[in-house]
């Protein structure tokens, strides 16, 4: 039986087939894991070593109890994801042996061949691998930040087997929005993987998707438009779109910053890609609200791109967040206005609500009550089908990450950025 297991899951995918891709390309023998999303799989299989990466919202559904059981087994439990990096403290108090803090491409393939030589048991020796987080002998130990400058050094996905996502293509991102887990974890300067590479390995997809924090910015340091980077990249594509493939760009799960929306820009996407929808995130009507988040555009270029993407035949879906730090009634009108505005030129709003998360700069920031008319707005909307988003789901989840916060916030230890208290 396999001595290690992968605990998939719909929300981590995309990284572990990542991380899987990385894993092979260095040696590891795949065959050696037990890959699945059955946690009674695991269960029954009793490995040595179970790995897992999760968002901090997801401890609160059926992760603790699966730890619980684990550990009964006497399983050494490795962390992941966002929540790990953020709070290493707090996810080795969850039940987990070692937290993997930064970008796990080499971190992963280290640790598992450290542990195979130690049989699977927490050693000094691991204090030499940078990316860990782990108590020795009662000791908190933390090996410092791992970073991958040059990502594409691993493909992004595994050859060995038949597991798919979306590639990233670009990893990082330079405005340091307070409420984005990214740039802070990921880095402010955007690095690409080269066209020839995306190309190689969107063969084995059938649509077409990859993962970026601003599709329009392909090629630039990310604050500026590179428009022949990005024409490169969409006309190295098009034989596969030739071979049936559909190209999606600029849409889920990536999206596009309001202010690269422009007419260069659009018809690209009309000479080169299939999809007619394009996200944006406008986050707020109220352009002291986006100063206040330090998203780095105004209201004026959220309806400029709204007014192209409808001239060139785009349905524009526009992200906003409701029930921000020191948002008050008329900033909330605002963002409603901003909304009615939208939809009357035939686009479609996603709501969310502000959740405080760890390692940004508004981690330690409350929300604000939704006014009487956001409510009665976004509840009316929601009924008529006219709105998207989990904005009401996310209203107790907002309450559970600020007591979280409140109990144990944790000063970002090591990241590629400071992260200040912006709050």
């Amino acid at each position: 039986m396999p001595e290690i297991a992968v605990r998939m899951t719909k929300r981590n995918h995309n990284a572990f087939v990542h991380l899987l891709g990385a894993l092979e390309s260095q040696g590891f023998d795949l065959g050696e894991l037990l890959i699945t999303k059955d946690f009674n799989e695991i269960l029954k299989a009793r490995p040595k070593v179970v790995l897992y990466s999760f968002f901090t919202e997801e401890i609160w559904g059926p992760l603790p109890m699966e730890v619980k059981l684990l550990k009964e087994k006497g399983t050494l439990l490795i962390a992941g994801g966002y929540h790990a990096i953020a709070m290493p403290k707090h996810t080795l108090k969850l039940g987990f042996d070692i937290a993997v803090i930064g970008e796990g491409e080499e971190v992963l393939f280290q640790l598992l061949t450290k542990l195979k030589k130690t049989g699977y048991k927490i050693t000094p020796e691991l204090a030499d691998i940078k990316g860990l987080a782990f108590y020795l002998n009662g000791e908190f130990v933390f090996t410092g930040f791992a970073k991958v400058e040059d990502f594409w050094r691993f493909p992004p996905y595994p050859e060995s087997l038949r597991l798919i996502s979306p590639i990233e293509i670009t990893r990082g991102c330079p405005f340091g929005c307070y409420y984005c887990q990214t740039p802070y974890i990921k880095g402010f300067r955007m690095r690409h993987r080269p066209i020839d590479q995306i190309v190689k390995y969107s063969r084995r997809m059938k649509d077409m998707r990859y993962i970026t924090p601003n599709a329009f910015a392909y090629g630039s340091p990310g604050a500026v438009l590179k428009l022949d980077k990005l024409e490169a990249l969409l006309k190295a594509l098009q034989p596969l779109r030739k071979e049936g493939r559909r190209l999606f760009y600029g849409t889920f799960p990536s999206e596009v910053r309001p202010e690269f929306v422009l007419p260069e820009t659009l018809e690209l996407l009309i000479d080169y890609a299939d999809n007619r929808r394009l996200a944006i995130g406008a986050q707020s009507g109220d352009d002291a609200m986006l100063k206040a988040m330090h998203r780095l555009h105004k209201v004026e270029h959220v309806k400029r791109a709204v007014e192209y993407m409808v001239e060139y035949g785009f349905e524009p879906v526009v992200d906003f967040i409701v029930g921000l730090p020191n948002e008050t009634e008329e900033s909330q009108r605002m963002s409603i206005e901003l909304m009615k505005w939208i939809m009357r030129k035939g686009g479609t709003v996603r709501a969310h609500y502000f959740m405080p998360l760890p390692g940004t700069p508004w981690a330690r920031c409350k929300s604000s009550p939704l006014s009487e008319e956001m409510k009665r707005f976004l509840g009316r909307m929601a009924a008529e089908g006219r709105i998207e988003g989990s904005w009401s789901n996310q209203v107790e989840l907002s309450r559970k990450l600020q007591r979280l916060m409140d109990e144990f916030y944790e000063e970002p230890m090591s990241h590629t950025v400071p992260v200040r208290n912006a709050c």
